[in-house]
């Protein structure tokens, strides 16, 4: 998903003409501690609250106002993953986006960012969530991609993660079933580690004690 698919629609911007009392009363009511300064299409860099509380006279103009923030921005043609980095590393409100020919388009915002997340997780479709652990060097989605969809099963995400002081990953794989005691018992078969599953309909959390279940009942 592309950044400029999630611009807000909330009129965010701030213009050198406007007086440092007007910037103070929209902070105010968007409740966000950063606001776009644009001149035109130009983006001349996000203006704080602090920035504002620091003037003695809120009649000046924010023309005279010194931007204390690093100048950043993204353009609309990145992807959110690229909005989401940026959000963790200076954990602003939003983001200012330009397009190919440097003009401000609009701003995105964390919520509009992690809407933009949960969609591309699927995490709004029903289904099953797997976690697997595995070394490093083990990591290959494409058999497991071949033992879930053995199964009669489709994957929708997946993401991995890098155990902290370890060679191993965590794979985490979001299924289109809720029913995946036949995916779990084939990926033990496989040898592979299921660390934990979630959303699957069962009320057990071992599920090492579920896959015993299962196969005293299938005679393996």
């Amino acid at each position: 998903m592309f950044i400029g698919e999630i611009i807000t629609t909330l009129y965010t911007e701030l213009r050198p003409s406007d007086t440092v009392e007007f910037a103070l009363n929209k902070v105010n009511e968007l409740h966000f501690h950063q606001l776009p300064v644009v001149k035109g299409k130009e983006y001349q860099g996000l203006l704080t609250e602090e920035d504002l509380l620091s003037v003695e006279d809120e009649t000046d103009l924010l023309s005279e106002v010194k931007i204390t923030l690093p100048f950043i921005y993204l353009y609309d043609f990145q992807h959110i993953y690229d909005a989401l980095q940026y959000l963790e590393t200076y954990q602003y409100d939003l983001l200012p986006i330009l397009n190919k020919q440097n003009q401000y388009v609009g701003c995105i915002t964390q919520k509009d960012v992690l809407i933009a997340i949960n969609q591309t997780l699927s995490n709004q479709e029903k289904g099953a969530i797997i976690v697997l652990e595995m070394e490093d060097r083990d990591n290959s989605l494409t058999h497991v991609a071949h033992i879930i969809e053995s199964e009669n099963c489709k994957i929708l995400s997946t993401g991995v993660r890098a155990i902290a002081e370890s060679s191993k990953v965590e794979l985490t794989i979001k299924v289109n079933k809720n029913n995946i005691s036949s995916v779990l018992a084939s990926l033990w078969r496989h040898d592979y580690v299921v660390k934990a599953s979630f959303n699957d309909g069962s009320d057990q959390n071992d599920i090492q004690e579920r896959y015993n279940l299962l196969m005293n009942y299938l005679n393996i």
